[in-house]
Parts: C-alpha cells; structure tokens; sequence
C-alpha cells in the first residue's frame, strides 16, 4: 500500500476496435473506493445504489463500497461503432478503521470541477484529495492525493510533500524522478519526507497519503478482517449482494 492505495489499474493506452466495447459485468466490492480517472474514451457505470453516470476525461467517479456493491462499468452504445481510443486509471483506496463496512456511496465529479494549476511550466490536476495547495471537490476518506501532472514538453516539478506515503506512475515517456529513471508504465514509491524533482516529457500521476494499517485483499474484496471476506466470497456466491438495476446479469463469478 502506498497511503490509502492499494492497487492501480492502468488502463490501456489502447485503441478499441470499430465494433467492439468494454464490458465489465457486475461484480461486488467491500471494504473500499473505486476511483475511476480517464485521459481519453468514456465509459458508463452503474451500481446497486442506482447511480448510472458517464465519465469522460478529466473528470471523477468515486464509487465507496462499504459494506458491499456491486457494480458495471461499459463502453457506450453510440460509441461501438467506430475505433477510438481508451486511456485511464482505476485505483482502489482502502477504507480507514471504522468506515470500511459504511453504507456504500458514489459521486461523479465533472471534469470543469477538477482544479487545476501551472507551476511553472507544468499542468498539475488534483483528481482527489490535496497537494500543491489544491483540494478537489471529492469527498475523500481519508488524507490522500490522486494528481495528474503534465510535464509537457521538457517539464519539471518538485513532487509534492503534504503526504508521508507518496508514489509515482509514469503515463507516457520514460521520466526522472530524483535522479532515477521512471520507464513508461511504472510506478516508484518515494521515500517519507523527501521531495525529489519530476522531470521529462509527458504525463504522469501522483498518488499517496496517510497509512492506515494492515489490509488484507482477496479479487474485489479488501478489509483487515479476514472473516469479513469470507463472508463477502459466500454472499456473492449466494447473490445476496445488493444488485445493479437493469444491469446485473450476467455477473462474474468467483475465481476459481
């Protein structure tokens, strides 16, 4: 874990083919966040707490699962037709002691309400949480960041020391973090209390915050009682989960 964060889906960048879509049926989460940020394609969510809302570029979805949801994620009917691209990040932010069996919750967040600022020559967007003086709007569960930063052309930028727990994730382009080269595709985790510089061409994210504790995760299910996910396995198993209106079947399965 890196702060709250304990996994990182990056998505593509890749061109799906005309005539074809994503289509992730539902499935359950418990004990987490989903947050969902993309740099190009749009997708549709649906969840079992009756949310359905399109999430285009720059902008948020935060979906807390709490206690259990379920939930789908597809490609546009309009959009099947003809080839586009798909590029975004899903992480998942674990939740802190007392909240991880909340009620479950989602909130979109337009991409016109995300801030941004210039810091220098750079382009930082904060997706979630705080850092280089900007708050987003989205309703965190804990102190954490979630940062697009731009470095354009030749770019450079001290990363952000507001959180002990600090990771970055190189988008496009190999970077330089602190001396050390970042190749495109991965993520290195900075050391408490630093505040090495960010440099090269293209984008990457920033993400990080406060450590909770021990965690366990098993597929979509993460809690710090074992017995809790086990019990989160016989529900699914059982379809006892809260379901997706209109969207529930089919539903993925348990791992074998």
């Amino acid at each position: 874990m890196v702060g709250p964060f304990i996994f990182v889906d990056h998505i593509g960048p890749e061109v799906v083919p005309a005539g074809s879509g994503t289509d992730i049926d539902a499935h359950p989460h418990i004990g987490l966040s989903t947050v969902t940020y993309l740099f190009e394609g749009r997708m549709r969510h649906r969840d079992s707490t009756g949310a359905v809302a399109t999430i285009e570029p720059g902008a948020v979805n935060w979906m807390t699962a709490g206690a259990g949801v379920a939930h789908t994620e597809r490609s546009l009917d309009e959009d099947r037709p003809v080839a586009r691209r798909q590029h975004g990040l899903q992480t998942w932010v674990a939740l802190p002691d007392g909240a991880e069996d909340t009620d479950p919750f989602f909130e979109h967040h337009p991409a016109a309400s995300i801030p941004v600022d210039t810091i220098g020559a750079v382009l930082v967007r904060i997706a979630a949480g705080t850092a280089w003086g900007l708050t987003a709007p989205v309703k965190v569960s804990s102190p954490l960041v979630l940062a697009e930063v731009d470095l354009g052309a030749d770019g450079t930028i001290p990363v952000d020391d507001t959180h002990s727990e600090r990771a970055v994730l190189a988008l496009d382009g190999d970077l330089d973090v602190g001396g050390q080269t970042l190749r495109h595709g991965s993520l290195a985790v900075l050391h408490p209390g630093t505040r090495p510089e960010l440099r090269g061409s293209g984008r990457a994210v920033v993400l990080g915050g406060e450590p909770l504790g021990e965690r366990f995760i098993w597929w979509n299910f993460v809690h710090s009682d074992r017995d809790r996910i086990e019990h989160a396995k016989a529900d699914w198993m059982a379809q006892t989960f809260p379901r997706v209106p209109e969207d529930h079947d089919p539903w993925v399965p348990l791992p074998g």
